[in-house]
């Protein structure tokens, strides 16, 4: 058998046990059996184990660091049955992500993201830093990192260098905002995970003024000529694309109270189905095209699978080798206000991931510690402040997958994308953002 047959069998096996993974996934959301969690687990790790020969050499890496680090608590602290818990607690992901993918092959048919293009293309170049930052939140709520294929095609084939890099460093400022309050990113399904119990729509309500904020102090410290009457034209182009976005979110929202189900439990049940429905109601839609289409990037998700396992694995035994470790008994003994814990938690996600650090790494230790101690802080502040760490690191994140794909997209080395402006952006951003939850706190456990 030929080398490509060969790649062509791992990719049809990947894609059979994430399909899989998903359908009984959304299964054991409704009626959880824990027979099928044992085929489940068995199935993520025959999908690790082929996904990372085929995952880039960073992400290898990264998983061969949390294996040894596995390992080494495990043995230490006599926690080798949290290592299967572990991969139980993961099975989930795949049909979160899987979902993801049907999400974007849905929006590539639907008519709101062609306007999109062209909207952004028509942006006046000289005012348009206010709308890329609009688009790369708004339009990357959903597509994610999608939303740079769309605007890489703003500039001409001749474009300079310094041209290309504008661009992409005012989307990335909106794209970062994303997780502040998005349902359909990585890291609120982390974050719900170990904070099960904190409503969506509040995370949602703070990270959307939170992110309002932000795109405002970005217009403000950074837009060269558009100013705030640009930022509404802005808004004003892109709405077309806002209802989708929303009654996405609602779907999911109204699912979550609905049903008492967590945020990852609620998108994984609720959005297929209406997924379908927005293709077939498409004009020209297919959802036989969809489905095909998802089915092809369902081997894309591999390496984002093994990551998310690791680090799961990795988290479970280090949550049960805490109380051995005197680790919280330290924390607790510095006695840190809840002011000093929502700052640490936010500049420490910026810090690690210019150390090039991913965030599902930092994120998981973050919310192992502080969800295992009183810190005087309010589930809803705790996970976003996590939040707001987690979508600020990825702008100045050599690491980061928009700092990678916006690279290929625009045509440039992964360092360039990483400047001045932005990491003023992150951390100033970032402290102000801390400052505004330290109050949202005050307001709440008072």
């Amino acid at each position: 058998m030929t080398t490509s047959n060969n790649l062509s069998l791992m990719a049809r096996l990947l894609v059979v046990s994430i399909s899989l993974l998903w359908i009984f996934g959304i299964a054991q959301v409704i009626f959880p059996i824990d027979r099928v969690s044992n085929i489940m687990a068995v199935l993520l790790a025959l999908v690790t184990v082929v996904a990372l020969p085929r995952a880039p050499w960073n992400i290898k890496l990264l998983c061969f660091f949390l294996a040894i680090g596995t390992i080494v608590i495990a043995q230490v602290y006599d926690k080798w049955g949290a290592i299967e818990e572990g991969l139980t607690r993961a099975t989930i992901f795949p049909a979160f992500l899987a979902t993801i993918v049907l999400l974007r092959a849905t929006a590539d048919q639907r008519p709101e993201i062609g306007v999109a293009r062209r909207l952004f293309t028509a942006l006046d170049r000289e005012r348009r830093d206010s709308g890329l930052v609009v688009g790369g939140f708004l339009v990357g709520s959903i597509l994610q990192v999608g939303v740079f294929a769309i605007m890489a095609p703003i500039l001409g084939r001749n474009a300079s260098e310094r041209e290309r890099q504008e661009v992409f460093i005012a989307a990335m400022r909106g794209m970062a905002l994303v997780p502040l309050w998005s349902p359909f990113v990585v890291g609120m399904a982390v974050a719900s995970q170990y904070l099960p119990k904190v409503p969506l729509w509040q995370i949602m309500s703070i990270g959307l003024g939170l992110s309002a904020f932000c795109i405002i102090f970005s217009i403000i410290c950074f837009d060269r000529k558009g100013g705030l009457l640009a930022l509404w034209k802005s808004l004003m182009t892109l709405a077309p694309v806002a209802p989708p976005i929303a009654l996405a979110a609602m779907i999911v929202v109204s699912t979550a109270v609905g049903t008492g189900f967590s945020t990852l439990q609620a998108l994984v049940i609720a959005m297929p189905l209406p997924c379908l429905l927005a293709v077939f109601a498409a004009p020209g839609g297919s959802i036989p095209k969809a489905l095909e289409e998802t089915s092809k990037r369902l081997t894309r998700i591999g390496p984002e699978i093994a990551i998310l396992t690791f680090a799961t694995i990795i988290g479970r035994v280090f949550e049960a080798a805490l109380p051995n470790m005197g680790l919280l008994d330290w924390i607790q003994g510095i006695n840190l206000s809840a002011t000093a814990i929502i700052f640490f938690i936010i500049m420490f996600m910026n810090i690690m991931g210019v150390l090039a650090i991913h965030s599902i790494v930092s994120g998981t230790i973050l919310l192992i510690l502080f969800t295992s101690i009183p810190t005087g802080i309010s589930d809803l502040v705790l996970m976003q402040a996590l939040l707001t760490g987690w979508g600020l690191c990825t702008a100045v994140s050599i690491s980061s997958l928009s700092i990678v794909t916006g690279a290929s997209m625009f045509n440039l080395p992964n360092t360039s994308l990483i400047n001045r402006s932005n990491f003023i952006y992150v951390f100033v951003g970032g402290g102000l953002c801390a400052l505004i939850l330290a109050l949202i706190n005050d307001i709440l456990v008072t």
